[in-house]
């Protein structure tokens, strides 16, 4: 019975989807946007003009903590706390953010991605 159970859960097909993890900085107002199945991180600025970063690692370094790095070199925290916030909006991210590029002046933002959404309080 064992043998059956296994070759059953052995053959059964994963399904993975691949995630977008946007978040939102003020001041400057930058963007930045996280393909989990590129590994590219890209940061648009007020003015429209983008900066890609490829090969970016997407680590769990705990329960609802994670981290986008590259080259060994923390680029971003994320906390999963749904208390985010773009310092602007009146939307609540569902993650903290503290980017640590010089572009964002090491800022503070809240993201969402595409299974989890900003909401309005």
């Amino acid at each position: 019975m064992k043998a059956i159970v296994v070759f059953i859960l052995a053959a059964t097909p994963v399904f993975v989807s691949a995630d977008t993890i946007t978040c939102i900085f003020t001041e400057p107002f930058v963007t930045s946007s996280y393909n989990t199945e590129t590994a590219t991180l890209e940061y648009t600025d007020y003015q429209g003009l983008i900066a890609v970063v490829e090969n970016v690692s997407f680590k769990i370094v705990g329960a609802g903590s994670f981290e986008l790095v590259k080259d060994g070199q923390v680029i971003q925290h994320l906390e999963l706390n749904y208390q985010g916030s773009n310092g602007m909006s009146d939307h609540v991210y569902p993650y903290d953010v503290k980017d640590n590029r010089e572009a964002t002046h090491e800022g503070w933002g809240g993201c969402e991605s595409d299974s989890l959404k900003a909401k309005l309080p």
